[in-house]
């Protein structure tokens, strides 16, 4: 009875201790190749990990951010609900983890198909981030009574939404000739 995999180890255990060669060897075998198969998924997490660290740190960020305001928000014009706090964070959690993993996967295809993914690989990104970064800026716009930040900045998140083109957020070329912020 007890527990399987303490049983598994146990068993195979005794085996190479005390069982005849074939037996030693095959259970050498099992206990070898159970460990390197969860070393290997540890090993690959790990690296993706390391390779999205700031990026999970930042989706992260706007996600409390985006529940911290949202919660300001909501005690500002009096609809704050526990429940409904509770269910949407919880919401926004899950589309956002399954959002996360669906485009690392996607980004993993094209780059098995030698496949340029740099522009999908900042899109997608830019997508995920800009689900709870939207709503957080949204949010400060309704708490700052449309002071900031600014219409034109919200509506370059828009029309990525829109169309996904992450040129919107590129600098025009007349506005990097004024730098020094006086008018001409």
């Amino acid at each position: 009875m007890g527990n399987p995999i303490i049983n598994f180890i146990v068993n195979n255990l005794i085996s190479i201790h005390s069982g005849p060669a074939a037996s030693k060897a095959f259970s050498a075998f099992k206990l070898a190749a159970v460990s390197a198969v969860g070393l290997s998924i540890s090993e690959r997490f790990t690296e993706w990990y390391l390779e999205s660290q700031l990026f999970i740190i930042l989706l992260t960020g706007a996600l409390f951010f985006d529940l911290g305001f949202g919660v300001a928000k909501h005690l500002k014009l009096h609809t704050f609900s526990f429940k409904k706090m509770l269910t949407g964070f919880m919401t926004k959690l899950a589309v956002v983890i399954a959002g996360y993993f669906l485009t690392e996967a996607f980004i993993q295809i094209l780059s098995d198909a030698d496949l340029d993914s740099v522009y999908f690989k900042v899109a997608t990104k830019l997508m995920l981030f800009i689900y709870p970064a939207g709503n957080t800026f949204v949010n400060i716009g309704i708490l700052s009574n449309g002071k900031f930040p600014s219409e034109g900045f919200m509506k370059r998140f828009e029309k990525f939404n829109k169309t996904f083109d992450v040129m919107v957020f590129k600098q025009k070329e007349d506005e990097s000739k004024n730098t020094d912020n006086n008018p001409s």
